[in-house]
């Protein structure tokens, strides 16, 4: 297992990142960071496996807050404005929902405060967190899973099952690669930009030869337009939860075609007890845990529907 897109040094994210910021983090080895946190008047936090880390004047880590480099308003206004590209407006849909993705499949996590219309949030003011959780190409990453995918040609319909930071996206990715370079056709409905980090109409992962992508449409209508278009025999998509996701995916089991996917959750025993759920369950065949244990992507389960976990 390699990884061969390493974000935080890519100087692709400096282009995000404030200059007031950025003059201190290519002086840092960010090599293995898989988050940047901003928060106002804090110190810039940066998140690797063995702990946080702050970056401090000389531009050294350190896992003391002390003489950090201290987030003010400047830099996060300066960040939305190379995130949204000058262009809030445009981005107000993905603003809404609290991110924001940009090129090479990062996403930027916002917070402040919701402005409400219409009982929904249409805009998030005077942020004062930002998150930049990191895309990575880790190649390998999903070995152990797809051989319990994959028997022969023969796909099993597979959650994956995971908290927030622990790989789900990543190993999602691998398996696109691994079934597609196997022939498979592989249908992605990548409606965050994150799986295939799509620009231009072109992934900068290796996602195999046989893999079609729809890009920035709303998931549960991209996976029934896949299924009618593309003739997959997969689809892959990140993060099901909403009502109109699990009716998406009844269609996608009952058409014949195999569905991997993700949800957020610590296990198995924790989804089920989630209310509405059980007739969603019964559509897949493979459960995968994952955890941070180890880092990001710790495969902690390997559960068949009608057996225990192996």
């Amino acid at each position: 297992m390699y990884v061969i897109n390493s974000a935080a040094s890519d100087k692709g994210i400096m282009a995000y990142m404030p200059q007031g910021l950025r003059k201190y983090m290519y002086r840092a080895d960010l090599t293995e960071a898989y988050e940047l946190h901003m928060r106002l008047g804090k110190p810039f936090s940066v998140y690797f496996n063995d702990g946080v880390y702050f970056v401090n004047n000389a531009g050294v880590l350190t896992s003391s807050p002390k003489g950090a480099v201290r987030i003010t308003r400047a830099h996060i206004d300066e960040a939305l404005e190379l995130a949204s590209r000058s262009s809030l407006y445009a981005r107000k849909n993905s603003i809404a929902e609290g991110f924001i993705t940009i090129e090479g499949g990062h996403r930027i996590g916002i917070c402040g405060t919701g402005v409400i219309k219409d009982g929904r949030v249409d805009f998030i003011k005077d942020v004062s967190s930002l998150n930049y959780r990191l895309s990575s190409e880790t190649v390998g990453a999903a070995d152990k899973l797809a051989e319990r995918v994959l028997t022969g040609s023969a796909v099993k319909s597979t959650l994956i099952i995971a908290p927030p930071g622990a790989g789900k996206t990543t190993m999602l990715r691998d398996l696109a690669r691994i079934l597609s370079h196997k022939g498979i056709r592989v249908g992605i409905a990548d409606e965050r930009s994150e799986i295939a980090a799509v620009s231009g109409g072109v992934s900068p992962f290796d996602l195999g030869n046989f893999t079609d992508i729809l890009d920035g449409v709303k998931k549960s209508e991209g996976m029934v337009m896949l299924l009618r278009a593309m003739a997959p025999d997969v689809i892959i998509t990140d993060e099901i939860g909403r009502e109109e996701d699990a009716e998406a995916v009844r269609i996608v089991i009952n058409s014949g075609v195999k569905i991997i996917t993700s949800i957020h959750g610590a296990d198995l025993n924790q989804i089920k007890r989630r209310g509405g759920l059980t007739e969603l369950l019964d559509s897949f065949e493979l459960f995968c845990t994952l955890s941070r244990r180890c880092g990001a992507g710790t495969v902690e389960s390997i559960t068949e529907a009608d057996n225990d976990d192996a």
